[in-house]
């Protein structure tokens, strides 16, 4: 029988590597190593920038397995993505809680005081919040003792989303607020340089002895594609090859491969999903579906369930679907319109063949004035 781990053990990289081995069932990069690494050493702070479905999410984790009571924090954008955490740790036994308006209760700040859950995720308006649950623990030298660290999940949001959601610019004052420094981690697929910096100031991260992977974004199991919007836009008829026309009697046979269809609009994911399902009989309109920030919680938990399952074929989406969800068969991903960014456009087919053993198509449906023959 092993004895528990003391929490000053300082392991090796092999260790580390063993510890995974048995509770994940999965054996780390060297890259995923150096940052659980630079973790437990306590005294620096992290950079990452991974390609997504390349395994960030794991190096968040390993600390856990060498830290009895050590608690991580996960700073993360989508709610969705905070359940989707908590039940892939279930799985491997580390008790962990998402924290958003529903489930920010007194009882549950209670059990995170108490050290019930070693890995918290939540949003930036709950770890902001003027007098909420967190600002009590994060003055508490005790319980600060316990944290590995911060996880600032998707961090090129703190710099594009901090006008409509001001909190992130809000999580500076966790520099003052913190009962003592943690280390930070700043993780995404899609930071330039300058946003980097702009990061880095603003939540005050330690430049001296900074650990920074950079691993490639690169995704060589998506296939590329850019096509030209022949259609009237409101139509959205240059979308209608995911329904044939001469299945509107039936089912289609092969059914269409799971898809997400991202638009910068709401309104226009509900037309474009309207468009395609009025294409379908009406017993099998139900299989595509739209998804935003109107829908309530409980749908769009149905709905990504549905989705994983393949009862659903596919979503029309905002930004509300996206960012960090592992649903690894999705095979293909289209982007309505290039109405965003670049990084904005890579995170969004990055939700293609997350299974690396498989392969995806991310297409770009772009307006005729950017092509030359117009």
């Amino acid at each position: 029988m092993s004895l528990p781990l003391p929490e000053d053990f300082s392991p090796s990289l092999s260790v580390i590597r063993e510890r995974a081995k048995v509770v994940f069932n999965k054996t780390p990069c060297l890259w995923q190593l150096k940052i659980a690494e630079a973790f437990l050493k306590h005294d620096r702070d992290i950079v990452c920038i991974a390609g997504t479905g390349m395994g960030k999410t794991l190096s968040f984790w390993l600390p856990l397995l060498l830290r009895p009571t050590g608690i991580q924090i996960v700073i993360t954008p989508l709610n969705q993505l905070g359940r989707q955490n908590v039940e892939s740790l279930r799985n491997a036994g580390i008790q962990s809680i998402a924290i958003n308006a529903e489930t920010a209760t007194r009882e549950n700040f209670r059990a995170i005081e108490n050290l019930e859950y070693r890995a918290i995720i939540v949003s930036p308006e709950q770890l902001m919040k003027p007098g909420g649950g967190f600002e009590k623990l994060l003055r508490s030298p005790d319980f600060v003792s316990h944290i590995v660290g911060f996880i600032f999940d998707e961090a090129h949001c703190i710099a594009s989303w901090g006008e409509f959601r001001p909190e992130y610019r809000e999580l500076h004052r966790l520099h003052y607020i913190l009962a003592h420094r943690v280390p930070y981690m700043i993780t995404s697929a899609t930071l330039t340089p300058d946003t980097l910096t702009e990061i880095k100031k603003g939540l005050h991260v330690r430049t001296s002895n900074l650990v920074t992977v950079h691993t490639s974004t690169d995704r060589p199991n998506i296939y590329l594609c850019i096509r030209k919007i022949n259609h009237t836009l409101s139509t959205y008829a240059d979308l209608g090859f995911l329904i044939p026309e001469d299945h509107k009697d039936g089912v289609p046979s092969p059914v269409p491969p799971k898809f997400l269809i991202f638009f910068d609009d709401i309104q226009d994911s509900i037309n474009a999903a309207k468009f395609l399902r009025n294409r379908l009989p009406p017993h099998a309109r139900d299989k595509i579906k739209w998804f935003n920030s109107d829908m309530t919680t409980e749908f769009k938990e149905t709905e990504v369930k549905a989705l994983i399952a393949g009862d659903t074929w596919g979503f029309c989406t905002t930004e509300s679907f996206g960012m960090g969800m592992d649903i690894p068969d999705i095979c293909l991903v289209i982007q309505w319109r290039a109405s965003c960014s670049l990084s904005t456009i890579w995170q969004r087919w990055g939700r293609a063949a997350r299974n690396r053993d498989k392969q995806g198509m991310a297409i770009l449906f772009a307006e005729k004035e950017y092509f030359d023959d117009v």
